[in-house]
């Protein structure tokens, strides 16, 4: 049986016109299944966390038609890994994790792949434990990457863009990235930061432009800023990036596309099990694109266990 996790909000409700495309399939070919159409992340985790339960006696198979967002909300929820399959059907707006990990655009022909040839990876995920600014701590996992500075400003602003709505509607949402972070090249005011990785190391940045741990290669709408970046690795694949001219800053922006970022000495990646960033100042973290807090210190660890079908 699958389990179809539908977020109704996701990418202006391309989640509903997806499960609309694959119903006639489940009808044609017989198949169980079960859809949850979520309105508020109380049911969400409700759900989750019961497909997920250690109780369960079976291995139940989640399919989720939504985006990185929801994917994050859902990876959070799971009570126990060895209980549940994950996969995902290209629904939401950026996108990232179905791109990193070979799901494609077309909704029908992905999805009978996932029942005909179905292929099982266990993959990598992040955990970041960190302290607000009202002294309350928390540790989340995340499915793609988590940064400090200038990726999670762009994600905390976008979620406030009226412009992203607008972009959604005609499939151009993730523009709306670039368009805040050339703006936020001119905007953004840097940090001093000491960072820690798990091998002793210890590196001190007079004015940190940002920091992201990436399980995946790509995030922010397919930007690879750690190209070599392996979900199956045990590892988080780290760019550090040190603050700039605005020139050079724009320019590196342009060549990370390419993957030519990392020829600037400012743009340094390293490769780590865990690290932690500690700050002068508060900045913003993301979580897969989420912006849940403001912080001064965070630490960093890869993970593995989850069971993804595509």
């Amino acid at each position: 049986m699958y389990h179809f996790i539908l977020n109704p909000n996701a990418s202006s409700g391309k989640g509903k016109k997806a499960f609309d495309e694959i119903k006639p399939i489940l009808s044609s070919r017989n198949i169980d299944y079960r859809l949850y159409i979520f309105e508020n992340r109380e049911e969400l985790s409700e759900t989750i966390s019961d497909l997920s339960s250690p109780a369960n006696a079976k291995v139940n198979h989640i399919v989720v038609l939504g985006g990185d967002g929801t994917l994050n909300l859902v990876l959070n929820y799971i009570k126990d890994f060895t209980k549940v399959k994950l996969s995902v059907l290209r629904v939401g707006s950026g996108n990232d994790f179905a791109r990193n990990v070979g799901v494609g655009k077309d909704i029908k022909k992905c999805f009978y792949h996932l029942i005909d040839k179905p292929e099982t990876i266990e993959l990598d995920y992040g955990v970041a434990e960190y302290v607000n600014l009202d002294g309350e701590a928390f540790k989340r996992r995340f499915i793609i990457s988590s940064g400090i500075g200038y990726d999670a400003d762009i994600c905390e602003e976008a979620s406030r863009s009226r412009l992203k709505k607008v972009l959604n509607t005609i499939r151009l949402g993730k523009l709306v990235y670039l368009f805040i972070g050339i703006k936020q090249v001119f905007t953004k005011k840097g940090a001093k930061a000491i960072i820690y990785f798990d091998n002793g190391r210890k590196i001190r940045l007079r004015n940190m432009f940002f920091t992201v741990g990436m399980v995946h290669k790509m995030e922010g709408g397919g930007v690879p800023f750690c190209p070599y970046a392996d979900p199956l690795d045990g590892k988080l694949d780290v760019c550090v990036v040190k603050s700039a001219n605005v020139l050079k800053l724009l320019l590196e922006i342009e060549l990370v596309y390419i993957k030519k970022h990392l020829i600037f000495s400012n743009v340094t990646n390293y490769r780590c099990r865990s690290y932690r960033v500690a700050l002068s100042k508060p900045q913003w973290i993301h979580l897969d694109g989420e912006t849940p807090a403001m912080v001064k210190e965070a630490k960093f660890t890869s993970e593995s266990g989850i069971r993804f079908v595509r």
